[in-house]
């Protein structure tokens, strides 16, 4: 997520962000020390502090991901939003119904067209193999 968006994030949008995130971790009716910890790297990348992580993790279950994306009105950061949902949603190679029904709704409470979700997260999979097969070529972890 080294992106250049992200310095143009509100704290408010960044608080957002991880709403939504959590709540797409959450997909599978649970959360383990691996998202806790990567909802804290990525809070920590964002520069919020972990106090306010442990409330978005605290608040979970009660999370309306929908109202919270439907208060990114620039665009281009809810475009940034559904790249980072896809990214994560793909990252275990195992991209579920309730997670694509998690990216789908958040993407269209932000007016995000089902065309443009089909493309995002076509090129964040393009995005992974082209990463994995660069540490294949440079015999980095055996791909």
């Amino acid at each position: 997520m080294a992106e250049d968006y992200i310095k143009e994030l509100t704290t408010e949008e960044k608080i957002i962000f991880l709403k939504v995130i959590c709540r797409l971790i959450k997909a599978d009716g649970s959360i383990d020390e691996d998202e806790i910890s990567f909802l804290k790297q990525t809070a920590e990348f964002f520069g919020v502090d972990n106090n306010a992580v442990l409330g978005v993790i605290q608040a979970a279950d009660s999370i309306d991901y929908i109202a919270e994306a439907r208060k990114l009105t620039n665009r281009s950061h809810a475009l940034q939003l559904v790249k980072e949902l896809c990214a994560l949603a793909n990252v275990d190679d195992d991209l579920n119904d309730k997670e694509l029904d998690i990216i789908i709704d958040a993407a269209h409470a932000m007016n995000i067209e089902d065309e443009k979700i089909i493309l995002i997260n076509r090129w964040v999979l393009d995005s992974q193999i082209v990463a994995q097969t660069g540490r294949i070529i440079m015999e980095e972890n055996n791909g």
